[in-house]
């Protein structure tokens, strides 16, 4: 079996930079790079391939040992990393409001410990709208390439002592093809899982590793490297362009960037299309990337989380300057002393190692065991981000959720009126539980979180189907079938575009064009209409305005007491900034043109003479529960505003309970 060397390879650093730019471009919402996210997978190859090559030659020299490849590993990731866990740990407690201190506290001991994405796909999805509040959500990969060099190694020097190094190849390919099928069979139940868990990303790693062995077979002619060159980088920028956060991935999806990366590395000394990875300024940027994959995301995190408004490409330019300027601070004065020998001491390092990790798991227990230190906080409004009322799942807290009935407690298949949607209906449920008690009106609720329904339509989710959202649409109008009852639907309509909608074989719907997507809605709840019969009362509650606030009115208003509380600026905002103006004045339109159909604007509950509110300052009421959904008081207040409206359309289908 051939001999592995150690050798520099500019083209491999050239690489990085490709990666990194488009997880940077992604995360930084360049929205042309949909899918740079699949930078992480080219690092991942990067990885398989530098270490396993590394791994051999050394062995083959009789040269290596545990010992000095955790070593390099420690002086190469963990100085910059614990910088970085640090000044995250330094800002958030500045910035963030306890229960937000109180989950960084968590994630930062899952990084410690080398299992952030355990602690990620446990706690919720990549791609939700909660990232914005886990500085430390992209330390999962690094977490996955710390448990891939845990392993890894040790399967190699094996093979090498039972004098099987032949087989390593073979190996590599059953193990491969267990990590592809695995994790296509993985996403179909959890498709989170399936992204943050190292079995299904093992297929990603050996790419690089198989390279090892195919590296040395190269054409002579550099020519013959030229179309392979151009396959590479054609399919990573594929990835990059087309891609998105809609497509099942990993599985065979990752195929595509992975095959890029290998490809990229193998022909990188083609003399034309290579110098794309060999030219100075890649190779510069990628020398530092990883420096730049630390730094990015919590700097990104804490700036959208002070300033409390969407960033406009100004702030992402801004972003991207200040994310090279740390970086470059970090590889200069961080990684190079470190890797360069500033603790040539093998035990130093264990010293230091040890000690800086006891420190930063100490701070993290702090911080959970001190409740994310909630006395930062002014005493008005220190309890209300754990409050129920004010908690995104207290819609479900009585039984709301799904399918169940409301109002008066009767039988169990009678009921007056069907309340349909996804969790913009839910909100609704406390209100109008009081609302037709008193009235001893029984309203069936069929819901369930974004679900979008209409006839042959679903909700698109991980690049598939949601079979429950499905499921729930599909009961919604079996019920309907039954009895001639109102049916009062309400979604979180703006929240659907650009993407978000597939036909029930999985057929995406994009839409590059509001106008596009706004004749989409209308044309579903058209659909709708016509599929319960003209003669059915039909209410259409529309999009609420909003918080104001990017983050929310409760995140704002529990800043820490030392900081100015400029978010409270947004609290009061001009009606005309609406996230849902658009969709309610064709919705309203749409209502005005039909029989039988009504339509309800939460602008009028919380907007008055021009201007929309978050709070009641008189009473220290609260509307919203985050920066879109209203909480308890907000849903009694809405319920109270439409109550007489709502009743004159659903007594008069209460007269004849056999209608059908």
């Amino acid at each position: 079996m051939m001999v592995i060397q150690r050798k520099y390879s500019p083209e491999v650093d050239g690489l990085r930079a490709w990666a990194v730019l488009g997880v940077l471009l992604y995360h930084f919402d360049f929205k042309i790079f949909s899918g740079g996210f699949t930078g992480v997978d080219i690092f991942f190859v990067i990885s398989g391939f530098l270490i396993t090559r590394n791994i051999l030659a050394d062995i083959d020299k009789g040269s290596f040992s545990f010992a000095r490849f955790y070593g390099r590993r420690i002086k190469r990731l963990f100085p910059a990393l614990y910088a970085t866990l640090l000044l995250t740990l330094l800002f958030g407690y500045l910035l963030f409001t306890p229960e937000h201190l109180l989950r960084l506290g968590k994630s930062l001991l899952y990084s410690v410990l080398s299992v952030s994405n355990f602690f990620f796909w446990k706690e919720a999805g990549y791609f939700d709208t909660a990232v914005d509040f886990k500085p430390l959500l992209h330390t999962w990969s690094l977490a996955v390439e710390e448990q891939f060099y845990l392993v890894w190694p040790a399967i190699l020097f094996l093979f090498s002592k039972l004098g099987k190094k032949i087989w390593l190849p073979f190996f590599l390919l059953l193990i491969s093809v267990a990590s592809l099928y695995g994790a296509e069979r993985w996403l179909d139940s959890d498709p989170t899982g399936a992204f943050f868990l190292t079995p299904f990303r093992i297929i990603e790693f050996a790419f690089g590793a198989g390279l090892v062995w195919l590296i040395d077979f190269q054409p002579k002619k550099k020519v013959l490297l030229e179309p392979l060159q151009l396959a590479a980088l054609s399919l990573i920028l594929y990835s990059f362009f087309f891609f998105n956060k809609q497509i099942s991935f990993p599985g065979l999806s990752s195929l595509i960037p992975c095959l890029g990366a290998a490809l990229a590395i193998y022909s990188g000394q083609a003399r034309f299309l290579g110098y794309l990875l060999r030219n100075p300024l890649a190779v510069g940027i990628g020398l530092i990337s990883y420096s730049l994959y630390l730094v990015h995301w919590p700097l990104l995190i804490f700036y959208k989380y002070w300033h409390y408004s969407d960033i406009d490409r100004t702030d992402r330019l801004g972003l991207l300057l200040a994310t090279f300027l740390c970086a470059w601070l970090s590889w200069k004065f961080i990684e190079q002393p470190f890797r360069k020998g500033f603790t040539r001491s093998r035990r130093l390092l264990v010293f230091f190692y040890i000690a800086s990790a006891v420190l930063l798991i100490g701070a993290a227990v702090t911080l959970i065991r001190k409740e994310g230190f909630p006395e930062r906080v002014s005493s008005t409004y220190s309890k209300l981000q754990n409050a129920d009322q004010f908690h995104i799942d207290q819609y479900g807290g009585k039984g709301y959720r799904l399918t169940g009935l409301i109002g008066a407690r009767k039988p169990k298949k009678h009921y007056d009126v069907l309340l349909a949607g996804d969790s913009f209906m839910l909100q609704y449920a406390t209100g109008f539980d009081q609302l037709f008690q008193q009235e001893n009106i029984a309203a069936r609720t069929v819901t369930d979180y974004s679900c979008l329904m209409g006839p042959g339509l679903t909700t698109f989710i991980g690049g598939k189907p949601d079979d429950e959202c499905t499921v729930r649409t599909q009961q919604l109008f079996a019920l309907l079938e039954e009895h001639n009852r109102p049916l009062i639907l309400s979604e979180a309509w703006a929240y659907f575009f650009p993407e978000g909608i597939c036909d029930l074989n999985g057929k995406p719907f994009f839409f590059k064009k509001k106008k596009d997507f706004l004749d989409f809605m209308i044309k579903n709840v058209d659909n709708i209409r016509k599929k319960i019969g003209k003669d059915r009362r039909f209410i259409l509650i529309g999009h609420p305005p909003g918080s104001g606030n990017r983050n929310g009115i409760i995140l704002c208003l529990n800043r820490p007491n030392y900081l100015p509380n400029n978010c409270l600026d947004s609290v009061i905002f001009p009606r005309s900034q609406g996230v849902g103006l658009d969709i309610n004045k064709r919705l309203k339109e749409y209502a005005a043109s039909e029989e039988n159909t009504w339509f309800l604007d939460p602008f009028d509950v919380f907007c008055q003479e021009g201007s929309c509110t978050a709070l009641d300052s008189s009473s220290d009421k609260i509307w919203y529960s985050d920066k879109g959904h209203i909480s308890i008081d907000g849903s009694i207040k809405a319920a109270h505003y439409f109550g007489q409206q709502l009743l004159d359309i659903i007594r008069p289908t209460m007269e004849d309970s056999s209608t059908k």
